[in-house]
């Protein structure tokens, strides 16, 4: 049955304690009992294997979302931007491991700034990049702790695991750095068939972080503490291997319908929906929502895989897959008998979880149906 909007509500903009179907939209809904059972698996998978758990922020870039993670055992927080790390350490979580390289000026002021406040461990892949932090850790009076990103498959940024040792070997003799560990992100397995796909590029993510280590201790004598990997679609996989210290899954909070069709995770376990308004049924097979592009995004698969063919599909409300997007538009397909029409509520799953924190300005977190909390989105449009 469609869910239609009660028009003595119109008005109301609070929409704490009411059905979500009263909210404004459209609108980012997070499934509070959900996100907290997400929470909760991960941190005891860490617990169960001995593991650090340090969550990747930018799926849902909130610091709230990030205390819960906190809370549950995560010992600090993953980055891939500052504008990022600083919203964290705004917020009092000051363990951060910024996973992604700062090389040259304006960032590296900007990340020696954090770094004064808070323990920040930077990504490193080349002599070059050293250099850099090291220097500018020298001219800030800082120590800085630094970990070498190691490909694993993905064919993005990262050093071969063979050659970790002499990049350590470097960092090694550079005044006020001092390598803690290594890391890895095996994006790539977005790309898989199968559950058996991705096992195999969990168990190869695996070995390039233990080949990178045993490569570092040939080079210095010693190896390192921190052996890290990434990833939602093989974190509890690669967690069982051995060497492994910790897991940096960020997607698990939310999940998302590509999650779903890699097979991640059953849908009843995805928390974030977008809530959308029927502004128009211009044929018998289209309706069209108010959410678009601005909302969703475009991605239909992550890291250049299209697992999925459309761009979201209808989870609450009524039935139909959202076929196309413009900027503010989206058009549903749906059956000829479809009762959808214009004021009639849907939710819908999208595709990628972590396109939605970007665009959006907060979540709200729902209880039984019912809006019990907003949820600010801290870093919203960070891309510094």
């Amino acid at each position: 049955m469609a869910i239609h909007l009660a028009s003595a509500v119109l008005a109301e903009r609070d929409p704490i304690g009411r059905p979500w179907t009263e909210a404004d939209t459209p609108a980012l809904i997070v499934d509070l009992d959900r996100l907290e059972a997400n929470i909760a698996r991960v941190a005891a998978l860490g617990r169960e294997l001995g593991l650090a758990v340090r969550p990747h922020f930018k799926t849902h870039k909130s610091v709230a979302i990030a205390r819960r993670q906190i809370a549950a055992g995560a010992i600090g927080m993953t980055v891939a931007k500052l504008d990022e790390a600083e919203a964290l350490i705004d917020g009092g979580i000051t363990d951060v491991l910024l996973a992604y390289e700062i090389v040259a000026s304006p960032k590296l002021e900007r990340a020696m700034a954090l770094a004064a406040r808070g323990r920040i461990t930077f990504a490193v892949d080349s002599v070059d990049g050293a250099r850099a932090l090291s220097g500018a850790a020298t001219a800030a009076g800082l120590r800085l702790h630094v970990s070498i990103e190691v490909e694993c498959g993905l064919r993005r940024a990262g050093v071969e695991p063979p050659d970790a040792g002499p990049l350590a070997a470097v960092i090694s003799g550079l005044p006020n750095i001092h390598l803690d560990g290594v890391f890895t992100h095996a994006g790539h397995a977005y790309s898989a068939r199968s559950r058996n796909d991705v096992r195999r590029v969990a168990v190869g993510e695996a070995a390039a972080v233990r080949d990178a280590n045993a490569a570092i201790r040939i080079a210095t004598g010693s190896g390192v503490r921190v052996l890290s990997v990434g990833s939602t679609p093989t974190f509890d996989i690669v967690a069982r291997e051995p060497g492994v210290t910790e897991i940096r899954p960020g997607n698990y909070v939310f999940y998302d319908a590509i999650q779903v069709a890699l097979g991640t995770i059953p849908v009843e376990s995805t928390a974030l929906t977008i809530g959308a308004m029927v502004v128009s049924r211009t044929t018998a097979e289209r309706v069209v929502i108010d959410a678009g592009t601005k909302t969703f995004g475009l991605d239909r698969g992550a890291h250049s895989s299209e697992v999925i063919t459309d761009f979201g599909r209808i989870v609450a409300g009524g039935e139909g897959t959202l076929e196309r997007l413009s900027e503010e538009h989206g058009m549903l397909r749906v059956a000829p008998d479809s009762p959808l029409g214009p004021g009639d509520r849907v939710r819908i799953l999208p595709n990628h979880a972590c396109t939605i924190g970007n665009l959006g300005r907060s979540y709200l977190g729902v209880r039984n149906g019912i809006v019990e909390e907003v949820i600010s989105i801290d870093a919203a449009g960070g891309v510094h």
